[in-house]
């Protein structure tokens, strides 16, 4: 008798749960599959590419760090103005990562004028 009067108590208390604040998008899972296997870092780049828009189009506030992840992504990939576009937003959508994307911008446009410079 008594267990069946802590049963409703209990569901009741399951069915409070607070919602989860971001939408990751599976970006836990796609992360760690790229770990291991890093041919599967592409996937991760275009899946982390559709998460980010789906957010944006419903007006939903993208998850920390998601902006940067892809940028990085990008970075490695050797695409650099599209890294820097990223941190940017990165830092414009979440004000207390600004003092790490400032300077991760200002890096990548010193190594793109060095390089610029190096041509000449």
């Amino acid at each position: 008798m008594r267990y069946l009067s802590i049963l409703p108590i209990a569901a009741l208390l399951a069915g409070c749960a607070a919602p989860s604040l971001y939408q990751w998008g599976g970006y836990d899972q796609a992360l760690y599959a790229g770990y291991k296997d890093p041919a599967k870092m592409e996937t991760l780049r275009v899946q982390l590419e559709k998460h980010i828009a789906t957010m944006e189009t419903s007006k939903q506030k993208v998850a920390p760090g998601l902006y940067a992840e892809l940028g990085t992504l990008y970075l490695q990939s050797g695409a650099s103005d599209k890294a820097i576009a990223l941190y940017s937003q990165e830092r414009a959508a979440w004000p207390e990562s600004k003092g790490l994307m400032t300077a991760m911008i200002q890096n990548l446009e010193r190594r793109q004028q060095a390089k610029v410079e190096a041509a000449k």
